[in-house]
């Protein structure tokens, strides 16, 4: 029975990704220029992908330092969206150029060498907190002009933080916990798709929610 768990908790990064892919589509959700659910997209093909080679037991490292690197991109174009400052707007984008110029050298290193680039990892994380708690300054500094709770983009950037945040720590030390053969390093991994999940379920109730009346604007 616990091995069917541990089975199941392993595809918690794969199978809620599908789920919320089908919902999007099966709700008529604005897709154009919708940054979350081409994250979500990503998600589900990169982490999809690296289940797959782990099943056939071939190393899939670089795909989760591809899943990051394109995760980033997305990401940063996301709250750019959200923010609408040209400042903070250029600001994001200096940080995202600077990163993916950086980051083609250690994607090269890992398809060659199989590795797993934990450091960029973490700093991706503590970049990505970072935007959300620009989002919430500019959420708490305005005066608001709706419930919070019923906003699309309040849940995603919910569940941006827990994932990113909450997992800081381990993207950071995978790569000193790999090194030093730490015997319960699966149950951590496990840790991170539990912290996935919440992300999801984050997501799912911001679909269900309303876009913001800018964003309904700028789509129309």
């Amino acid at each position: 029975m616990w091995l069917v768990i541990r089975r199941a908790i392993d595809y918690f990064d794969t199978i809620p990704p599908l789920i919320l892919l089908i919902l999007a589509v099966a709700t008529l959700v604005q897709l154009k220029r919708n940054y979350v659910i081409y994250y979500i997209a990503c998600q589900f093909v990169f982490n999809g992908y690296a289940n797959l080679l782990n099943e056939l037991e071939i190393d899939n490292l670089y795909v989760y330092t591809l899943n990051f690197t394109w995760s980033f991109f997305i990401l940063s174009l996301y709250f750019i969206d959200v923010y609408k400052s040209p400042v903070l707007a250029r600001l994001v984008l200096t940080i995202v150029v600077l990163f993916q110029v950086i980051s083609l050298f250690h994607v090269q290193e890992a398809t060659t060498e199989i590795t797993f680039n934990s450091v960029s990892f973490g700093i991706i994380s503590l970049l990505v907190t970072g935007y959300s708690l620009i989002y919430y300054t500019k959420q708490l500094s305005g005066q608001p002009k709706e419930n919070i709770l019923g906003v699309r983009d309040f849940w995603y950037v919910n569940g941006i933080f827990t994932y990113y945040a909450s997992n800081f720590f381990i993207f950071l030390t995978y790569n000193m916990l790999v090194s030093k053969h730490y015997s319960n390093i699966s149950i951590i991994w496990r840790v991170h798709n539990f912290v996935f999940l919440a992300m999801c379920i984050y997501i799912f109730i911001g679909l269900r929610c309303k876009q913001s009346p800018e964003k309904l604007k700028s789509s129309s």
